[in-house]
């Protein structure tokens, strides 16, 4: 039997809400439907990130601001979808702290404002995951390998490139993956220091002409986090550590500080991936920078567009998904993807 399911995600990128309507049996069939992206009011934006970079809370009201946008989005897509009979929601929510070894991931917003209006919603998807030995993430590898399964690819690794970039390597039936290295929320708030007109490296346009800073790549290569066993995870601000070096560097040159990150970022999906196709999610497979880079270095780099898949939308549809499996009590997490000790079903239906 198949549902159609509505996902929605705001990742750690912090740009707002994506949601997707998606029909699966929860195990080997997908049909896209539907994606709509709904960017966070620059008001709410700014609170999430002072409270990311702060660390501590301090409007009680934020976690009902934050649901207030994802009702408005839901009913959006849900709108314009009347058609359809939604069978259920997985409602993500907004992740503002990460640390594997206190076993803590905090996705923050108010459910009771959602039920309210959609009583049969799955959230808190990280929680069981972490209760069984697991990091907590990444938790979306397994709709990875339903996308290889459904494409026929049997030697590919799924690269998502947002806040943090993690990996799903796939090799017929196994599957491994793990949290890699920093993404775009690290060059996204060096960027605002310097009043640019955008506030991230749109296409590559600050880094395109930019050389390797060799002192800067050795000093970040220096991070214990890339000696580290799998499986591994990251906050979101984990690579901040470094963020004072990166504003000395590049107010000698902003370029060269950019380009520099996705030259170790390509290194690390390049090392990691063998001879393998990398298939790229997330919102830097548009970085044109660091494509450059990667197809110098790789013969099969492949964006998941491509595939008639809107690469944007990947993480949402992935929850949707997992929306489902949480119903129907199918495991979603497993050993080599989070280290949790059992396979376990993700998620609490409210």
């Amino acid at each position: 039997m198949e549902y159609i399911a509505l996902g929605s995600m705001s990742g750690t990128s912090l740009d707002g809400i994506d949601l997707s309507i998606i029909k699966s049996n929860g195990l080997d069939s997908f049909q896209e439907i539907d994606n709509l992206f709904e960017p966070y009011s620059a008001d709410l934006k700014t609170e999430i990130h002072r409270v990311i970079t702060d660390g501590y809370l301090l409007n009680p009201n934020l976690p009902s601001l934050i649901s207030n946008e994802y009702l408005n989005s839901i009913d959006k897509i849900i709108t314009r979808n009347k058609s359809l009979n939604i069978d259920i929601l997985g409602v993500h929510g907004q992740t503002v702290f990460h640390d594997e070894a206190l076993k803590i991931s905090l996705q923050i917003f108010n459910k009771n404002v959602i039920t309210n209006s959609y009583p049969f919603m799955v959230s808190n998807f990280r929680k069981n995951d972490l209760l069984n030995g697991g990091c907590g993430a990444p938790i979306i590898p397994i709709f990875h390998q339903l996308l290889s399964d459904k494409f026929q690819i049997d030697n590919c690794v799924f690269a998502n490139i947002g806040g943090v970039t993690n990996i799903t390597i796939i090799k017929k039936e196994m599957i491994k993956a793990y949290d890699l290295c920093f993404g775009n929320s690290l060059s996204d708030d060096l960027i605002k220091v310097h009043n640019k007109k955008y506030l991230y490296d749109k296409d590559g346009i600050y880094s395109s002409d930019g050389l390797i800073n060799q002192d800067l790549e050795k000093l970040i290569y220096s991070d214990d986090f890339f000696r580290k066993d799998t499986p591994k995870t990251l906050d979101r601000n984990y690579f901040h550590k470094y963020l004072n070096d990166l504003k000395n560097y590049s107010n000698h040159s902003l370029g060269n500080t950019l380009y520099t990150l996705w030259n170790i970022l390509s290194s690390e999906i390049i090392n990691h991936s063998h001879n393998s196709q990398v298939i790229l999610c997330g919102g830097g497979r548009k970085n044109n920078t660091l494509i450059k880079i990667l197809k110098s270095r790789h013969k099969n780099i492949t964006d998941i567009d491509e595939f008639g898949l809107n690469g944007d939308f990947i993480e949402s549809q992935g929850m949707a998904y997992l929306a489902i499996r949480r119903f129907l009590k199918i495991p979603s997490t497993f050993k080599d993807t989070t280290g949790i000790s059992k396979e376990v079903y993700l998620g609490e239906i409210n």
